[in-house]
């Protein structure tokens, strides 16, 4: 017997010894057999059950109610169920029109129905997704309802909405009407200019795919723009010293801690970012080049540097250098799962989209050097599944609760139940899936 074999007959035997039921599991070879690919314990192999990912997926679904938490469900809904049409999947970007039984993509329900609950709630007249006082937090549901658009002519019976109204309205009010500072960040407040390390998974990948889904044709302007929203906010945001980003800076009050979540948030929307720009044709001409190395430097100087805070226990502080601070398995679930998408990158970059068209009204000159590339730590895949086994420890299998979580309405407290949480551990198996996909294919 191989040890990929016995490594899938003992995941079997922990299954049923624990009580969970003999789903799919992800063999995996000995690192002397593989590329360089490091595996350091036999529970990193172990998948989370299908069955308690289910009660994961519920437990989201009915406490997320503001527009952060159903755009980051949205999203999390996406990549676990319906992988082949996010930005990580097979087919990238753009994803296909048609969405049915016989093409194996007709996971799309439960991303079409976040997006029919959000214009059915949409109050006339007014230009965001959502009614918020927040510039970014409406902006995150935005993929969803640009999906619930691409696929509505083969979905006539679910996709039942107006969305390119909608998204029009958004995307101009992001251009012409938000707040902005004096060098064009645009804010994540609308009542003062104010930016949050929130915005950077909340509005660039909008931007990104919004810029990138009509692919030959390609609107390298609001592309761009998400990568150069990104560089704005890091000079507001990103302490060198300990290689991290502050929560919040400008307006009446600031956060100057480096909270766990907002790192999350900026990696992940950098990842998002940057593997959506590289699918399209853009991708290799010379600024989009150099903000690709820029987006993937970034968020590994973000994952390399956190994981120097993680605790014996795996997790992550809520504020990560602040050891007054609790741990945190809602950010270190979403940490893990930026780690391992950066790790699989190789299998996520593309190239050139065939045929692609540039908007004419703005031209790439940039034909400079690129920054030399930042890449993972050796420790940070183990920091990874470290990561990942402290937040299983915390998953309650019964019911499928987080445990030990920051309050989602309040960033500097302990909270009981976070629906931005439940989503994180569903972003992180989707990424641990992945790159032991990857992995796979290193031997």
């Amino acid at each position: 017997m191989n040890l990929r074999h016995l490594l899938t007959t003992l995941t079997l035997v922990i299954l049923v010894v624990v009580g969970l039921p003999a789903t799919k599991t992800y063999g995996y070879t000995s690192h002397h057999e593989t590329r360089g690919i490091v595996v350091p314990s036999f529970s990193s192999l172990v998948p989370i059950s299908d069955i308690v990912l289910d009660l994961v997926k519920e437990n989201t679904r009915s406490i997320s109610h503001q527009s952060w938490e159903l755009g980051t469900m949205a999203e999390a809904y996406l990549e676990i169920d319906w992988p082949q049409m996010s930005v990580y999947g097979a087919t990238g970007v753009p994803p296909p029109r048609s969405v049915t039984t016989d093409n194996d993509m007709d996971n799309i329900t439960s991303v079409l129905q976040i997006a029919n609950y959000v214009i059915a709630i949409r109050p006339s007249g007014i230009e965001a997704l959502m009614n918020d006082s927040s510039v970014g937090d409406p902006v995150s549901v935005g993929v969803a309802v640009m999906m619930a658009n691409w696929t509505q002519a083969s979905r006539p019976d679910e996709a039942l909405n107006d969305y390119n109204t909608p998204l029009i309205e958004q995307m101009n009010y992001l251009l012409y009407d938000a707040p902005r500072t004096v060098d064009g960040a645009i804010s994540h407040r609308s009542e003062q200019v104010q930016v949050w390390s929130d915005f950077v998974y909340m509005v660039p990948p909008f931007l990104a795919y919004y810029g990138a889904l009509y692919q030959p044709y390609v609107d390298d302007g609001i592309l761009y723009d998400a990568y150069l929203q990104i560089s704005l906010y890091r000079n507001y945001l990103f302490d060198a010293t300990p290689g991290l980003w502050r929560h919040v800076a400008l307006g009446e009050w600031q956060d100057i801690g480096y909270w766990s979540t907002g790192n999350g948030w900026a990696a992940a929307g950098m990842v998002r970012v940057l593997v959506t720009m590289n699918q399209t044709s853009l991708g290799t001409l010379g600024q989009f080049a150099a903000a690709q190395r820029d987006l993937q430097n970034w968020a590994t100087e973000i994952v390399n540097n956190i994981w120097t805070y993680q605790q014996p226990s795996g997790c992550i502080l809520n504020y990560a250098t602040d050891t007054t601070t609790f741990q945190d398995s809602s950010s270190t679930a979403l940490l893990a799962s930026v780690t391992y998408r950066l790790a699989s990158l190789p299998a996520l970059l593309r190239g050139v989209s065939a045929n692609a068209t540039i908007n004419p009204s703005v031209t790439s000159t940039y034909d400079g050097p690129l920054n030399p590339l930042v890449t993972l730590n050796a420790t940070a895949l183990d920091s990874a599944h470290k990561a990942r086994d402290c937040v299983k420890d915390n998953l309650v299998t019964g019911d499928g609760w987080l445990n030990n979580v920051v309050d989602p309405y309040d960033f500097s407290t302990e909270g009981s139940q976070s629906a931005e949480g439940e989503s994180f551990v569903l972003l992180m198996e989707a990424a641990w899936r992945a790159w032991l996909a990857y992995a796979e294919t290193q031997n």
